[in-house]
């Protein structure tokens, strides 16, 4: 048996899939230790993980991040995204303590959360044990990658995307290479967000026809999505029966997090679809919609399994967070996806370009455009087709066993 070290981000966008593979890990006989925050210890010390807990520096509460992170409330926008990046990239010494902990008591294989920064020195450290990467965000190396541009159109908005995006990794970037050189006693030229490809492999939670084709200096498995939600972890509400296919079913959601403000997305996409024969079925995470009254075809609840909904759905509204993305895609529906906040940009680029939804870089859309972009997936079969096509690879690749055997085994 093996001896398995997990470190993950306390966030549940990272707890959501890396739970599953612990639980598979602990199923199959192999000791597994969880370095997270102290929001989530319980969650792996009930599966039977032994955990470590971050020092509060490092720690915070995903549901306060303002509260918990000094310095962070004062700031918005794009100074907000370079500032919370960058965080993440000093997280890194504080971290490694955490993880050394662990290590001196013997590890054979360390899977990291791609946003651990401890993860990074781990990689370039001399006599570390194999390092992979749980891969929940998009394979983005070298940052920020795009296919071959068709034309001089594309060829301009790339040169741009690559300013922008050196611009806003620069003090990740920096501060990254800062504490390799000072922990681990190694130069590199490589981005903070690109340090998986130093890894000994990693586990994209996608398939490959929801990523870039593109020659990478490490392995990459596609091994799918690994969340589930199930009606055990939400309760049913009184108006489930209406989702009987006598309409189209639309799912409008923000994520389980970016709810503080609905009018990003949910109000608008409500607003869209008010006068469409449709049922909106909208996911809150706890927070009311400002549209008063809700219009006739509008259901609401904080929370709905998506194993259970999703194969009810004709369309996924989302805002574009990576895991519920491919939640969607492995029950094959189609996606109108709006978001432009930490890698959301980079999954809305792929919808498009997969061919399974309209993607906008935007953190919003006018309700006018909205509407449009939600009736064109509905009336062309072309996106649902793509879906399913993208939910026949996803079914067809690596099952959790399989991916067990990729942990501890290479």
């Amino acid at each position: 048996m093996a001896s398995v070290l997990v470190c993950v981000q306390p966030a549940r966008g990272h707890v959501g899939p890396t739970k599953p593979v612990v639980a598979a890990l602990l199923e199959a006989g192999h000791d597994v230790a969880v370095v997270t925050g102290a929001r989530y210890e319980r969650v792996f010390a009930d599966l039977g993980a032994d955990v470590t807990v971050l020092d509060d520096e490092v720690d915070f509460d995903e549901t306060d991040l303002n509260g918990s992170v000094p310095g962070r409330a004062r700031l918005s926008g794009l100074k907000l995204g370079r500032f919370d990046l960058e965080r993440f990239a000093d997280a890194m010494p504080a971290q490694l303590r955490a993880v050394d902990q662990v290590l001196a008591r013997g590890v054979d294989v360390v899977l990291c959360d791609p946003l651990f920064a401890a993860g990074m020195a781990l990689a370039f450290r001399r006599g570390a044990p194999r390092v992979l990467v749980l891969g929940f965000v998009p394979l983005t190396a070298p940052m920020p990658y795009r296919p071959a541009p068709r034309g001089i159109g594309e060829r301009l908005q790339g040169a741009a995307l690559r300013r922008f995006m050196r611009w806003m990794t620069a003090p990740a970037r920096e501060t990254a290479r800062r504490h390799v050189r000072e922990l681990v006693g190694a130069d590199t030229e490589l981005s903070f967000m690109d340090w998986p490809m130093r890894s000994d492999g990693v586990l994209q939670l996608t398939c490959p026809g929801f990523e870039y084709p593109r020659e990478l200096p490490t392995s990459v498995h596609f091994v799918g999505p690994t969340t589930t939600s199930a009606a055990s972890e939400h309760p049913l509400p009184e108006w489930w029966g209406e989702l009987d296919g006598s309409r189209p079913v639309v799912h409008v959601t923000q994520g389980t997090v970016a709810n503080d403000d609905l009018g990003r997305l949910v109000d608008p996409a409500v607003e869209a679809l008010a006068p469409d024969d449709v049922l909106v079925v909208v996911t809150t995470g706890g927070t009311a919609p400002s549209v008063d009254p809700l219009p006739a075809n509008v259901r609401v609840a904080d929370f709905l399994p998506y194993d259970e909904l999703l194969p009810r759905c004709d369309l996924m509204i989302s805002n574009g967070g990576y895991g519920g993305v491919n939640h969607a895609l492995r029950h094959g529906v189609p996606l109108v996806v709006v978001g432009a906040s930490e890698d959301k940009s980079e999954v809305a680029a792929r919808v498009t370009w997969s061919g399974a939804g309209l993607g906008y870089a935007r953190g919003s859309l006018p309700v006018p455009k909205l509407r449009s972009a939600a009736r064109r997936v509905l009336a062309d079969p072309a996106y649902r087709r793509r879906a399913g096509e993208l939910a026949a690879e996803i079914a067809a690749g690596p099952t959790i066993d399989d991916m067990v055997k990729l942990i501890v085994d290479g």
